[in-house]
């Protein structure tokens, strides 16, 4: 199984409540096993960690008491290949589900990813109790699995996107709802735009929009409280995105690079993020007050790719047929929170974007 997407759409939470979903499906006999990647695995080093949480039990011939279990990272040979790792996952006792969490920062043409890809087709060949499960940041199974082609066919392939505004609902009120307080439709329909599909932003805003509503000597959050959390949220932003932030809008001359970045962020893009250069133009107009032509902000686009404004953008395609998403995802809703704080927009006018930009559907990957 090959599980993709953006940074930060929860692809790695949905690896660690994996046990507790196969438990809820009464599939009580499964070892689940997860495996960080670095940009320094080798096959045997992600293979030897896997093997110390796994066991198996000697038979206890005529001993009282059976012997203790032995980690299978006793039995992997220092040059382990595919076909060993196959033998030592025949003898363990249940169903294993092994999890490669950040498979993507693995080396691309790496003998590792090769040598896991003929794991992966050996276990499919040979029907072997056991489920890999490979989890990155990737646009496409292409991009993680690289030139392994062949293994296509044995992976099951889940591509997470952001999240729906009715996924990013549910967030919200289960919140609220666990803490004893309330929410209206319009305070969620703020928050889950301010998210921009991602989990975490919606998390940290419904918990900040919980605390000013306590604050202010309410259960039931308001307006002004979300207005409250925005700023907080602001205040609370990693060093180093207000850093890349202030690197790409800084300028000694007037300019409009902040402009510019607040109608990227606010931009209606594709399935993967991207956006063109044409779709810059509504937000940029509802911000600056002013109608602008591509020609306008075209080399500011371009930019934001540079290393001197902290590459807040990458670009793809040819010229004259660029389209452009910010490198980091996190760096989207602060751009819209800062823009709301510093008053360059209106909430109003970033849920009337952001509601026109949802596409993905609540959907089941159990």
């Amino acid at each position: 199984m090959a599980i993709y997407g953006e940074r930060g759409v929860g692809k790695t939470s949905l690896a660690n409540v994996l046990p507790d979903r196969l438990q809820y499906l009464t599939k009580y006999n499964y070892q689940v096993v997860r495996h960080n990647c670095s940009s320094a695995s080798t096959f045997h080093s992600m293979w030897e960690g896997v093997f110390r949480e796994l066991f198996f039990k000697r038979i206890s011939a005529g001993f009282i008491e059976a012997p203790a279990p032995i980690p299978l990272s006793s039995y992997l040979p220092a040059n382990a290949g595919p076909e060993d790792v196959r033998l030592l996952l025949q003898q363990t006792e249940n169903s294993t589900v092994i999890i490669f969490d950040e498979y993507d920062r693995v080396p691309k043409g790496d003998v590792a990813s090769g040598l896991i890809a003929d794991t992966i087709k050996s276990l499919s060949d040979h029907s072997v109790d056991a489920t890999i499960v490979i989890i990155g940041v990737a646009d496409s199974i292409d991009d993680l699995i690289a030139e392994h082609k062949s293994v296509e066919r044995a992976l099951v392939q889940i591509q997470m996107p952001r999240m729906s505004e009715q996924e990013l609902f549910s967030i919200i009120e289960k919140g609220f709802k666990h803490a004893e307080m309330e929410i209206e439709f319009e305070e969620r329909c703020q928050i889950a735009a301010l998210s921009h599909g991602l989990p975490h932003n919606a998390h940290e805003l419904g918990l900040l929009t919980g605390y000013a509503t306590l604050d202010s000597g309410n259960i039931k959050a308001k307006n002004c409280d979300v207005e409250t959390a925005i700023k907080q949220a602001v205040r609370n932003a990693q060093q180093t995105t207000v850093a890349t932030y202030c690197q790409a809008i800084d300028s000694p001359h007037k300019n409009i690079y902040r402009e510019i970045l607040l109608a990227a962020a606010l931009a209606k893009t594709n399935d993967l993020g991207y956006f063109s250069t044409g779709d810059l133009r509504k937000p940029l107009a509802v911000i600056a007050q002013k109608n602008y032509g591509i020609d306008a902000y075209m080399r500011h686009l371009n930019s934001f790719c540079k290393d001197s404004r902290g590459r807040v953008l990458e670009r793809r395609g040819e010229r004259r047929r660029y389209r452009f998403r910010f490198s980091q995802p996190i760096m989207e809703p602060y751009v819209i929170m800062r823009g709301i704080a510093d008053g360059l927009i209106k909430k109003e006018d970033v849920i009337e974007f952001e509601s026109s930009n949802y596409k993905s559907i609540p959907r089941s990957l159990f």
